[in-house]
């Protein structure tokens, strides 16, 4: 741990479900004689997520960043992490409709902290759908949208230049636990591995607002819509890290659902996501072409990243690993130009003769 680092810590106050009643009033975030019941929220690996309930009030959510991401492998990350989600989450809603992600409250800088408006209560994740094998292409498409615009409109916010210029963030979070270590252990793969890290310095699009983190268990569904978390990993970057990162966890549901025998249908969403992703970006050929293709490199080395990287998936048994790394390792060396290509092989790889249902 650095100094600088150890210095936050130790001026930091930790808050949990236990005290954060307190911190709100000591601080005026709540009337003078309220009730104040407040509950910790799942789901999170790097910081502590608490709902804050006060009579009379509407509830809303309080972030706070932790040092040690709670993984098996020790991993450690800047506190500093959490003004990009507070700066990410003012960039997107200005170019994202309204009540797609939630609003910033209040920040407390010392505490490295801020309370965000909260989600309604029969929100449920994505992810949660998926695992329970509830499949609707609509949220498939209306993703590929969301990211279309993120990408699109994103391009030409001024806080790339500033704000969210900085990828050391991005690095320590995402390229250090799970591309280096994918490196690593598969010493075969390391030169296509540092390749991909070094295209993502100077994508060939040109940088755009990069998430980091679009993942279905950021994606709360709702009524009336749906809603986007989970910012810290944002910068100016590369949007095909980004379609690689989402396209995984797609790939991933599939292999579970082949391994354990169930209805394998999540690879219908990933065409549903590209056709409206990549109508949104509205893209030259050539530039379409090669983004597809950087894309498709990004989801082999991230597919590998989740069974070898320091935070592998959680719900693959040994024959799933086993069938997510030999895919992912042939697909990194024989890099399909085309999604239709990348299917066919992850297919040939998996399923064999079965036949690609939507």
């Amino acid at each position: 741990m650095s100094s600088s680092m150890g210095a936050n810590l130790a001026a930091m106050r930790e808050i949990d479900a236990g005290t954060a009643a307190d911190y709100l009033r000591e601080h005026g975030h709540v009337p003078e004689g309220a009730k104040v019941h407040v509950r910790e929220l799942s789901g999170g690996v790097s910081n502590i997520v608490l709902r804050a309930d006060i009579k009379g009030q509407p509830p809303f959510v309080i972030k706070q960043c932790r040092e040690r991401l709670r993984v098996a492998m020790e991993w450690l990350a800047p506190l500093d992490r959490i003004w990009t989600e507070t700066a990410t989450l003012n960039v997107l809603g200005e170019i994202l409709p309204e009540g797609t992600v939630p609003r910033v409250l209040f920040e407390d800088r010392p505490n490295y902290l801020f309370a965000m408006t909260c989600a309604p209560d029969e929100a449920v994740t994505w992810k949660s759908m998926l695992m329970e094998g509830r499949i609707d292409p609509e949220i498939a498409g209306r993703l590929g949208e969301m990211l279309g615009t993120i990408h699109t409109e994103g391009a030409h916010h001024p806080a790339l230049r500033s704000t969210l210029a900085d990828t050391s963030l991005f690095d320590s979070l995402r390229i250090d636990p799970y591309y280096r270590p994918v490196a690593q252990r598969h010493p075969d793969l390391a030169p296509r591995i540092a390749s991909l890290i070094e295209s993502m310095a100077a994508p060939p699009g040109g940088r755009t607002l990069v998430l980091g983190d679009f993942s279905p268990k950021n994606l709360l569904v709702h009524d009336a819509g749906l809603i986007l978390l989970d910012f810290e990993c944002a910068h100016a970057g590369d949007p095909a890290f980004d379609l690689g990162f989402f396209l995984t966890h797609l790939l991933m549901k599939e292999v579970r659902a082949i391994a354990s025998g169930a209805s394998a249908r999540y690879l219908g969403l990933t065409r549903d996501f590209w056709d409206t992703y990549l109508k949104r970006r509205a893209l030259e050929t050539a530039a379409a072409a090669e983004l597809i293709r950087q894309a498709n490199l990004h989801t082999s080395a991230c597919s590998l990243a989740r069974v070898d990287g320091k935070s592998p998936v959680e719900y693959l048994d040994e024959p799933g690993q086993a069938m997510a790394r030999s895919f992912a390792r042939r697909a990194l060396h024989e890099a399909p130009s085309s999604w239709g290509d990348f299917i066919h092989l992850f297919v040939d790889e998996t399923q064999g003769a079965t036949e690609w249902r939507r």
